[in-house]
């Protein structure tokens, strides 16, 4: 007898993240509500628009706020991060020139697709998204597939 591991996907006509090995319009991780705690946020894209929405609260040690992200853009930076444009998207550096995150979107005939390359920690230091291939995997409890853009404004 064969086992097959069923996942739920939702794909967009216009635009998905590569997350998990699968696609998805769009994903959080954490909580983007709360008022100093760790989240990370690919949101949906809409028709007529290319460049994905990341907004993030990225943190290291014990619960120290690195950098937040607002719509691609830095908000905070206490950990004096520096954002970098790259062939497709942006990258975000640390103090000492090393990647924390990287998103790159590609355009195809149907549509655009974003691969995001980071190793993230909560508030408790847990590993939260790390490297998976060509993307990421997030570890824990996740919203995998937005099916609206998500409600807050960062």
């Amino acid at each position: 007898m064969w086992l097959i591991k069923y996942r739920e996907s939702r794909i967009s006509a216009h635009h998905n993240y590569q997350v998990n090995d699968m696609l998805t319009p769009g994903f959080v991780v954490g909580d983007p509500k709360s008022q100093n705690g760790f989240y990370f946020l690919a949101d949906l894209v809409l028709p007529g628009e290319s460049t994905p929405r990341i907004s993030a609260r990225i943190m290291q040690g014990q619960g120290e706020l690195l950098v937040e992200l607002a719509w691609n853009r830095i908000r905070k930076n206490p950990g004096k991060c520096i954002h970098q444009p790259i062939p497709g998207g942006f990258q975000i550096l640390n103090s000492t020139g090393e990647p924390i995150l990287a998103v790159r979107t590609q355009g195809f005939a149907n549509g655009y697709l974003t691969r995001v390359k980071a190793k993230l920690l909560d508030g408790a230091g847990n590993i939260r998204v790390e490297p998976l291939g060509e993307s990421i995997r997030i570890r824990g409890e996740a919203i995998l597939a937005l099916e609206f853009p998500f409600a807050f404004s960062p």
